[in-house]
């Protein structure tokens, strides 16, 4: 797994003090021809502006993985999805946490994407599609640690 870093590391971790962890979700949704929903985020976005990802965000305190999941799925999307496994995981380290990063594949009822503000546009890609998309450093790491073609 390979440690992804925005910008400048912050200088508590250059001298190795531990930044608080933060747990995040992620929705590996797929449709009945196997292409894989992405989301685009938004010039509004904090982090990340224009790339590519699959839903999700971080987890609430006190939230399980799974209400977590079906949460950000749901406020993102409009679709409503369930857990069935883990998919993977990746790290990023960002200015001031640590951020892990939990995939997980989906079930859910298909229907309409209803995008929230924090993207802009969605699409359903196969894997060799995914070249022409500039992707969340996490998602490529995803991919990467799959050995998914981008």
């Amino acid at each position: 797994m390979r440690l992804m870093r925005e910008g400048n590391p912050d200088p508590a971790s250059a001298r190795g003090i531990a930044k608080p962890c933060v747990l995040a979700v992620r929705a590996v949704i797929r449709d009945g021809a196997g292409r894989w929903l992405l989301l685009r985020r938004s010039g509004q976005s904090r982090h990340f502006k224009g790339t590519w990802e699959f839903p999700g965000g971080k987890a609430d305190p006190g939230e399980t993985l799974d209400a977590s999941l079906s949460r950000e799925v749901r406020e993102e999307t409009g679709l409503v999805v369930r857990s069935s496994g883990v998919a993977g995981v990746t790290e990023c380290e960002m200015e001031k946490v640590h951020v892990v990063i939990l995939y997980f594949n989906t079930v859910g009822e298909a229907g309409p994407v209803t995008l929230s503000a924090e993207h802009d546009a969605c699409t359903w890609v196969t894997p060799a599609e995914l070249r022409a998309l500039e992707l969340n450093p996490q998602i490529k790491d995803f991919f990467s640690n799959h050995h998914i073609d981008q």
